[in-house]
Order: C-alpha cells, then sequence, then structure tokens
C-alpha cells in the first residue's frame, strides 16, 4: 500500500475466516510442548517402538527422573499414553 487505506472488505473476510483465539493458544502450547529437544528425543524414540522409562532413560543417557518429567508433559500434551504390563510402556497416542 502506498497509502493507509484499510481495505474493509479484506478485513471482513478475515474477520469471519480466522481460526477463534482459544484454537491459537491451544496451537502454541503444542509448539512449547515440541520446543524441547529432550521431548523431541523421546517422541523419536517412540515412533520406532513403544518402551519403558527404563529403556528410554538408558537409550538417551538420560535419568529417569528427567525422562518421567518430560513424559508428564507429553502426557497432558495427549502426544502420549501409557499402560501398565508389569512396567509403564510409553507409546505415541
Amino acid at each position: 500500500c502506498q497509502e493507509c487505506n484499510v481495505h474493509l472488505e479484506s478485513v471482513q473476510y478475515v474477520k469471519q475466516n480466522i481460526e477463534n483465539e482459544e484454537i491459537v493458544l491451544e496451537v502454541a502450547d503444542l509448539f512449547k510442548v515440541f520446543s524441547d529437544s529432550t521431548r523431541l528425543k523421546i517422541l523419536s524414540v517412540l515412533l520406532v517402538k513403544e518402551l519403558c522409562v527404563c529403556d528410554i532413560s538408558n537409550l538417551l543417557g538420560i535419568t529417569i527422573s528427567a525422562i518421567s518429567h518430560q513424559l508428564k508433559i507429553l502426557r497432558q500434551a495427549k502426544l502420549v499414553k501409557f499402560k501398565k504390563i508389569g512396567f509403564l510402556f510409553y507409546n505415541i497416542w
């Protein structure tokens, strides 16, 4: 634009077709989950095979406590789920 003129038709069109703020905030929270390299590593190994916390810890060289903390965040984001079969096993949702 050479001059500051509001294009009302364009603005109205975007207002009618833009995602609501709640969805935008949910997507922003999801990107926060993906912003941590440890969580991305966990997701990448779980894409290959369902594993328990001890296996993930051993594989990534990270403490069980740290893995458990990151898995909690991934569970809250509904990116992983767990099942108990003698041990807790995690896999991608």
